[in-house]
């Protein structure tokens, strides 16, 4: 057993360099790895050994930071979690996760939990692992509902991010604006250890606001949402944007329309990749060449990537093993290439460009929301017989969640859509329903089976409700 890559390079990065900012404290690689150590010194001291799986549902701040270096250390694997779930959604990671320790900042939805790491006695900073073993476990929608769990691998992070890194040229003086959530594998891998890694600096905020950027950032990574919200921003002081470097947009397609303002605005083209937690990075659009608006780019070194009957198949040292733990054989095609789920063409270019989804997901904010779970959930309301739901466009948000509601007659359409909304709030906030209809019957195929993408071309849906 050999200390994985990442983390020997992170160790070997100078400790006074500058490393992480958060609420105007700096903070060194010296500083992150003394926190590192005494967060795994304390985690030891609770418990948890080395393979012991650590649930962390914290906000973005230097908790969470050193709840995850806490976890690299000791040889822990992290397993992300949603800071805005609530207890019907945490149930289902936690019974599969089954992990030793919750980190939280909502201790109420659990029984045995710690508020936030606390330092103890260090321990070394310095696990001893295969490249193969599993640093974190994230859990992403599936379209039967229930969350899916993705192994992620030491060698997948160091394989992708390292790929990523010569195609978007971060270098170790590069300094990332980074607002996005690092409870998905956008933020926390992407974002947090991919700077980590190549010895950059990080500017943490707790989440993104359309206000202008640190002056000393050249790297931002986003979603279409942020670049929608700024892009006022962009048009009246667009002098506020010039030291960026890079900006990056992916989870969800940015329209080409927006892109073009963004460049007319700033004089940057937004990067757009594509990616997934099962594969990490798939493909990208490159630093230097040309960057072609409503495309993804090509493949990542190391990715194979095909379009078999519509759909963006992958295969390479980035893709995970299979789901846990219950694995899906019918993910991976005979020959190994993970099944996407998502519709996918080629240009004259050899640039890929994601015309669809499959799958039923809806994205929302760059959230993948599964209409499955969210139809579980509204079931339970009073005066419900069945329920379907869908996606609809909308010029924020890309999608928001609509639901197609048939009544059983046992409440009156008043009371029913009140039940729904009260239903909803057991959701966070992304998946909740933004419009409900009321309809005679859902469209179903000959077999019986829902037909959710028949629901938003089908079914007239009133002005949107209040979340």
């Amino acid at each position: 057993m050999v200390r994985p890559a990442f983390l020997s390079r992170f160790l070997a990065h100078a400790p006074s360099r500058l490393a992480l900012r958060w609420e105007g404290v700096d903070h060194t690689y010296g500083d992150l790895r003394a926190l590192g150590e005494a967060t795994a010194g304390w985690l030891a001291e609770v418990g948890v050994r080395p393979g012991d799986r650590v649930a962390i549902q914290l906000e973005n701040g230097l908790d969470l930071v050193a709840a995850h270096l806490g976890c690299m250390a000791l040889g822990a694997v992290r397993v992300p979690m949603n800071a805005h779930y609530r207890a019907a959604e945490v149930a289902p990671i936690v019974e599969d996760a089954a992990p030793v320790l919750v980190l939280t900042g909502t201790p109420e939805l659990y029984p045995h939990t710690r508020t936030a790491p606390a330092p103890g006695r260090a321990a070394p900073l310095g696990h001893w692992a295969g490249p193969d073993d599993i640093t974190a476990l994230l859990f992403t929608s599936g379209t039967t509902g229930r969350p899916k769990g993705v192994p992620q691998t030491w060698a997948m992070w160091t394989h992708n991010l390292d790929a990523l890194h010569a195609r978007w040229h971060l270098a170790p003086d590069d300094v990332l604006w980074l607002t996005l959530p690092c409870f998905h594998t956008h933020g926390l891998v992407l974002g947090l250890h991919g700077a980590l890694l190549r010895g950059a600096r990080v500017l943490l905020s707790e989440r993104f606001d359309p206000i202008p950027p640190p002056p000393e950032a050249t790297h931002f990574y986003g979603v279409p949402t942020y670049y929608r919200r700024w892009l006022p921003l962009m048009q009246e002081s667009p002098a506020a944007f010039r030291g960026f470097r890079l900006m990056v947009s992916g989870s969800d397609g940015l329209s080409a329309e927006v892109n073009d303002a963004v460049l007319a605005a700033t004089g940057k083209r937004v990067l757009e990749r594509y990616g997934m937690t099962e594969t990490v990075m798939i493909t990208s659009n490159p630093y230097e060449g040309e960057r072609k608006a409503g495309t993804v780019g090509t493949p990542l070194e190391g990715n194979e990537v095909r379009v078999v009957e519509g759909e963006v198949q992958v295969r390479g040292p980035s893709v995970f093993g299979g789901y846990w733990p219950r694995p899906d054989p019918s993910a991976f095609t005979a020959d190994g290439f993970f099944r996407t789920g998502d519709a996918g063409e080629w240009d004259e270019d050899g640039y890929l460009r994601i015309v669809g989804r499959k799958k039923d997901l809806v994205i929302v904010g760059g959230v993948n929301v599964s209409p499955a779970e969210v139809e579980h959930v509204l079931a339970q309301a009073a005066g419900v017989r069945e329920v379907g739901v869908c996606g609809l466009p909308d010029a924020d948000l890309n999608e928001v969640v609509a639901a197609a509601v048939v009544l059983d007659g046992s409440c009156s359409v008043e009371q029913t859509l009140a039940a729904l909304r009260e239903a909803a709030r057991g959701l966070s906030g992304l998946k909740r329903p933004r419009r409900y209809a009321v309809v005679e019957a859902l469209p179903r195929n000959a077999l019986g089976k829902l037909q959710r993408a028949r629901i938003a071309v089908e079914v007239v849906f009133p002005p949107p409700s209040p979340s």
